[in-house]
């Protein structure tokens, strides 16, 4: 493939001082209530390097990295990489959303950074590459490869889990602009695609619903062509601007999720299924992870925390994991 093809991966350090007291000063000025547990988000694990270390050597094909950062940067980082471009919040964010704390405000924004390319990726600093990915994984014939895989929408959990509310909000933007009937009809050798293996079930299953209720989303580096997230934001303006103006996580966001189902639902996608795969980290499984990561069992690994009483533990196994595989730095770093 001839196009180029960027990655973007945000980044906040929950430690800086300066950046706790703006945003302790918003939360008490404005009233601000954080839906879920931040502490967890911003939990560190000192391995970022690692990231830069899995792209540089897992997919060299990635042509510059974004990262995205409120200002603050981590002090190995190599600031004068040519493959490397530091965009701060306020470089393309509007003044009017900032400064903002939310996740899904940051990543809802990514087509107003200029020097992005068409198609692009987006990252997560919780994403290790940790086997070699070939651009192909991500962008076919200049398309997207998505996994068009319908699913329920399981309404369980806590009040408080903001993420329940974000896809209702995702989902009702995705209704009001496709029929489905209509998007599967016109494309129904991507929805009933062999390459989804026993998922192609749920989407037999639930051909005849009129609405999409929800869809699998695997919690991956997803690929993302630019002018689609323009798309969305011409037709819901409304919406996306007022998710936009959450400081913090709230019930009224919208997650990049979206931009992967419109992409699915303007039939502009090559069909595929996802290799990664995502760990709750604790104290009990850390190891058998780390096994994992040394034998390069899959692609690209998702490791998010839970509660983990014993964090120093957890954090030394993980870390020594992935310096055994990747123990060079990278260009990204000084």
């Amino acid at each position: 493939m001839n196009s180029k093809i960027d990655l973007v991966i945000p980044w906040v350090d929950g430690n800086d001082p300066e950046w706790q007291v703006l945003k302790n000063t918003y939360m008490e000025s404005e009233n601000l209530r954080e839906i879920g547990d931040p502490g967890i988000r911003y939990q560190s694990w000192d391995n970022l390097q690692y990231i830069f270390r899995g792209i540089e050597k897992y997919m060299p094909w990635v042509n510059q990295v974004f990262f995205v950062t409120w200002g603050h940067l981590p002090a190995w980082l190599n600031t004068d990489c040519k493959n490397l471009v530091i965009v701060k919040h306020k470089d393309y964010i509007p003044a009017e959303y900032l400064p903002t704390f939310n996740s899904n405000v940051i990543e809802m924004n990514y087509f107003r950074i200029s020097e992005l390319s068409e198609n692009f990726i987006l990252f997560n600093d919780d994403l290790f590459p940790i086997a070699p990915i070939a651009e192909e994984y991500y962008f076919q014939e200049d398309l997207p490869c998505e996994e068009a895989v319908e699913t329920h929408f399981a309404l369980k959990g806590e009040m408080t889990q903001q993420l329940l509310y974000a896809f209702i909000n995702n989902m009702l933007i995705l209704n009001r602009n496709f029929d489905k009937h209509e998007v599967v009809k016109k494309n129904w050798h991507k929805w009933f695609n062999p390459v989804y293996e026993e998922r192609v079930e749920r989407n037999m299953a639930m051909r005849y619903w009129n609405n999409f209720e929800s869809f699998v989303y695997p919690h991956e580096a997803k690929p993302i062509k630019k002018s689609v997230l323009k798309e969305i934001w011409k037709k819901e303006y409304k919406a996306l601007d007022c998710a936009s103006r959450n400081r913090v996580r709230t019930y009224s966001d919208v997650t990049q999720q979206l931009i992967s189902m419109w992409q699915i639902c303007k039939g502009g996608f090559v069909p595929h299924k996802c290799k990664g795969k995502f760990f709750e980290v604790d104290a009990e499984n850390c190891r058998e992870i780390a096994l994992l990561i040394k034998n390069h069992q899959y692609p690209l690994l998702s490791l998010n925390e839970k509660n983990i009483n014993d964090f120093d533990l957890v954090r030394e196994v993980i870390t020594n994991a992935l310096e055994e595989i990747l123990p060079e730095k990278s260009v990204f770093e000084k």
